[in-house]
């Protein structure tokens, strides 16, 4: 194939459709292909990082281009179609991955999957199909897009072409854009069974968790990839920060090494969420090795501020992934939580800034619009 034709990096995607899956996948995979008539024209299949979520995806694209499934929507494995797929040929299935470079032409690999490859995936949507009447579009992994990649695929999710479907697989879909992920319908995978037992999280991950069960809990993921476990150290420690509730020292937490605004706000946003329920007279969701220090901290939390820090968490996390610069926007989004959570913080006079910096950047419409003095923090 040539660099000339617009498909590289798109085509040769091989899937056997013999191929097995563990046992507890194979009810969700039935399930989606029962319905293969009405699959959303983008499904978001997230879950913990590794091979189960791709081979789901294979799954389902065998299913739905197949030439004669069985009852159940499952690829026949005999047909033209399988055929095709098995020998990595198939010209409806587009593979969209972050380029693995070319040491024969001395292109190097990437981690991104940059919008030229979310380019050339979108012109082909606009022809139809090669074989049969369906054309499915895999981007594994989605969160590897950057923001120019997925803000071009924003169109497509807009207005979506009769006869595609769009897979896409994420080991951690909060790095998603959230305007991209709200177009899409998600199918969260988790091993052994398909949702967290909501009355089991504190038998599950209790006062007694180890690190790794905390991180579990809250990321709702049972198999955390290397890179949460890498910062959840840093997380951690925002956690232990969180807990001095009206005494938060943001100066400090700010500065924290490696603690970028998506880590800020992934952590703030479920103790947010924690602590309302705490205030609420329930248990903890996502930090329930936490209850003891969340029962201390509702105790002087205000629940309006609880209730409208919330809502601007959401709307900072539209600009998680913009170059902001990430110690004062981090800084400015925690002055912004203690003075709101706690009467006690707020005060008529406008905060300074730091000495010796100009006011961060923060978000369009935001409460903080610049940074406390660093003795204040």
């Amino acid at each position: 194939m040539s660099q000339d034709d617009g498909l590289v990096g798109l085509l040769g995607h091989v899937v056997d459709p013999h191929a097995g899956m563990p046992p507890w996948l194979a009810p969700l995979a039935g399930r989606l292909l029962a319905k293969r008539s009405a699959m959303p024209h983008a499904l978001l299949i997230s879950g913990a990082a590794g091979t189960t979520l791709e081979r789901l995806a294979e799954v389902l694209a065998a299913g739905l281009l197949c030439d004669k499934p069985d009852s159940e929507g499952h690829a026949c494995g005999g047909c033209t179609a399988c055929l095709l797929l098995a020998a990595g040929n198939h010209p409806d299935l587009l593979w969209l991955r972050p380029d693995e470079g070319d040491e024969s032409t001395g292109r190097n690999a990437s981690t991104q999957i940059r919008i030229e490859g979310v380019r050339r995936l979108i012109a082909t949507l606009t022809l139809r199909p090669h074989h049969g009447l369906t054309r499915v579009s895999v981007i594994d992994p989605a969160e590897a897009m950057n923001p120019a990649a997925a803000n071009a695929l924003l169109k497509v999710l807009e207005e979506p072409q009769p006869g595609n479907v769009l897979l896409l697989i994420s080991g951690r879909p909060t790095r998603l854009l959230p305007t991209l992920r709200s177009r899409c319908i998600e199918q969260r995978v988790v091993p052994g069974r398909q949702a967290w037992p909501e009355a089991g999280v504190q038998r599950a991950f209790g006062h007694d968790a180890s690190p790794d069960e905390e991180l579990m809990a809250l990321l709702r993921d049972p198999s955390p990839d290397a890179a949460a476990r890498e910062l959840w150290p840093v997380q951690r420690g925002l956690l232990e920060v969180l807990a001095g509730g009206a005494r938060l020292q943001v100066l400090a937490a700010s500065r924290a090494a490696r603690l970028t605004l998506p880590a800020t706000l992934e952590v703030l946003s479920r103790w947010i969420h924690d602590l309302a329920r705490v205030k609420a007279g329930a248990e903890p969701r996502f930090l329930p090795k936490r209850s003891a220090s969340l029962a201390k901290v509702a105790l002087e939390a205000d629940l309006q501020g609880v209730v409208h820090m919330s809502r601007r968490l959401a709307e900072w996390q539209r600009h998680a992934q913009h170059p902001l610069h990430g110690p004062l926007t981090v800084a400015d989004i925690l002055l912004e939580y203690r003075a709101e959570v706690f009467p006690q913080n707020r005060t008529r006079q406008p905060p300074a800034a730091l000495p010796g910096l100009q006011p961060s950047r923060a978000a369009p419409g935001s409460a903080a619009a610049s940074v406390h003095s660093a003795t204040k923090a």
